[in-house]
């Protein structure tokens, strides 16, 4: 007995995803229809597709760009050996690790989160697509205490957190062209430190820590 049409419809869309799925040799008929290779008709044109799975487009842009990520890692290792890669759990690639300004009279030990956007490289706003955020000292808390906004912070939407602004007014440039590495944008972050505790100990004032004269 003959499946009903919706029946046999129904059948002929889950082969056709099994064999989707498997891999399988296929042939493309000149409609576009995909069918078995062996089901070919001496007389019909179509061209066949070898063995192989859909190479699915990745989210992540060190899964795209190998040699980008490669390069990353290679500074990252050579400039701050001490910074250890690690990967979030929404799949954003991030580095850990610590850093002392050096500045006379402050031990303060600055433990930070480095974090790439999905879709880097890109400029596409002011912050660029890696964000340096400090885990400990507490920036908010920091804030808070002085009863004032520290310069040159930036607050990040959705996650609200503070990131320490690591690209100048007049370097940045809207093209993925200029867009900073992680390693410059550490080396940023560690001028941004050592000018943060001047300021702290009362050798900068808020005006020049303010007003990129640093």
């Amino acid at each position: 007995m003959s499946l009903p049409f919706k029946d046999a419809a129904a059948e002929r869309r889950r082969q056709l995803a099994a064999q989707l799925l498997r891999g399988e040799e296929v042939m493309v008929t000149q409609q576009g229809a995909i069918r078995p290779a062996n089901e070919r008709d001496s007389n019909e044109v179509a061209i066949t597709v070898p063995e192989g799975k859909l190479a699915a487009p990745s989210l992540y842009w060190y899964e795209r760009d190998p040699d980008l990520f490669q390069g990353e890692m290679e500074a990252m290792n050579h400039f701050f050996p001490l910074f250890r890669p690690d990967r979030l759990p929404d799949g954003r690639m991030s580095w850990l690790g610590s850093l002392a300004s050096g500045v006379p009279g402050s031990n303060r030990i600055w433990h930070l989160q480095v974090v790439y956007d999905h879709d880097h490289p890109h400029n596409d706003d002011y912050s660029g697509s890696i964000h340096v955020f400090p885990i400990d000292p507490d920036l908010e808390a920091i804030a808070l205490e002085l009863g004032q906004s520290i310069p040159h912070t930036l607050r990040h939407e959705g996650s609200g957190q503070l990131s320490i602004c690591t690209v100048e007014d007049k370097s940045f440039k809207a093209s993925s062209e200029h867009s900073s590495t992680a390693a410059s944008s550490l080396a940023w972050a560690a001028k941004w430190i050592a000018a943060f505790e001047l300021w702290m100990l009362g050798e900068l004032s808020t005006a020049d820590f303010d007003g990129h004269r640093i």
